[in-house]
């Protein structure tokens, strides 16, 4: 009796946490019932005929097991359901902030990302920088060698540069060939080092694309966020017109935003 009890409470329980999904799979509470009416009968029948008790304490508590095995196959299923759709919302997510070319996080998600950054660094006292970077004479090689290179040339540079940030680097792409990476914790000096960095390492391993002869070499602006007082509308501009200036002044360069934080040293 004791065992056919515990079995019925346990449907119970199953039954109240998929009392949503259970419509197509029968009523459980029938077994509940059933066991209840048992007890309630049990103290008259056991007086005539005890082993009719015993009997259909049995048969309940074989219909009981059954049925939390059943049940508990739906819980699972249910559990399992609501994983894949917490993980195919998150995936979601992460292929809306991601531009479908480069793999980069897009304008979009970069900025956010970038607002993050700030925020935290302002918490913890520390700098922020950004560079905009720009493929030089890029339609160039697009009229000349097709859209198909010039996606390969825009995979190779995303790559190429990805592989000289640190890990809490952010790296984005803007818009055609323009990028942007954020750099917490670098000030003017550490974000020209790094823009070096890149433009280096795109002159040196982007010379060839597929089967073609490119030699990419890209123009570099930095600028350092000047502190809760500037938009970043404001800072990325200063870093865009950075850029301008690089290709202007003969491409393959790097310049930095003069502005800097009161008492940066």
């Amino acid at each position: 009796m004791g065992a056919a009890f515990g079995v019925a409470a346990a449907i119970g329980i199953c039954g109240y946490n998929l009392r949503g999904r259970l419509a197509a799979h029968g009523p459980w509470w029938r077994h509940a019932l059933a066991t209840l009416a048992l007890v309630l009968a049990a103290p008259f029948l056991l007086r005539v005929q005890p082993w009719l008790v015993a009997a259909a304490a049995l048969g309940l508590l074989y219909w009981g097991l059954w049925r939390v095995l059943r049940l508990t196959r739906h819980m699972r299923q249910a559990f399992d359901e609501h994983a894949h759709a917490r993980a195919e919302a998150r995936r979601a997510k992460a292929d809306s902030e991601r531009d479908a070319l480069t793999g980069v996080l897009n304008r979009g998600a970069w900025r956010a990302r970038l607002e993050r950054l700030a925020e935290d660094t302002q918490q913890d006292g520390r700098p922020l920088s950004v560079l905009f970077f720009d493929i030089d004479l890029f339609k160039l090689i697009n009229d000349s060698l097709g859209h198909q290179v010039g996606d390969d040339c825009l995979k190779a540079v995303a790559n190429t540069v990805a592989a000289e940030l640190r890990g809490g680097d952010i790296l984005g792409r803007l818009g055609g060939e323009e990028f942007a990476v954020a750099l917490p914790g670098a000030r003017r000096i550490h974000a020209i080092a790094v823009g070096e960095r890149v433009r280096m390492a795109v002159q040196k391993h982007c010379q060839v694309v597929g089967e073609e002869v490119v030699e990419l070499t890209v123009s570099v602006g930095a600028a350092e966020y000047l502190g809760p007082e500037e938009s970043f509308d404001a800072l990325m501009d200063r870093a865009d017109r950075a850029m301008y200036t690089a290709k202007g002044s003969g491409r393959n360069m790097v310049v930095a935003d003069a502005a800097t934080p009161p008492g940066a040293h």
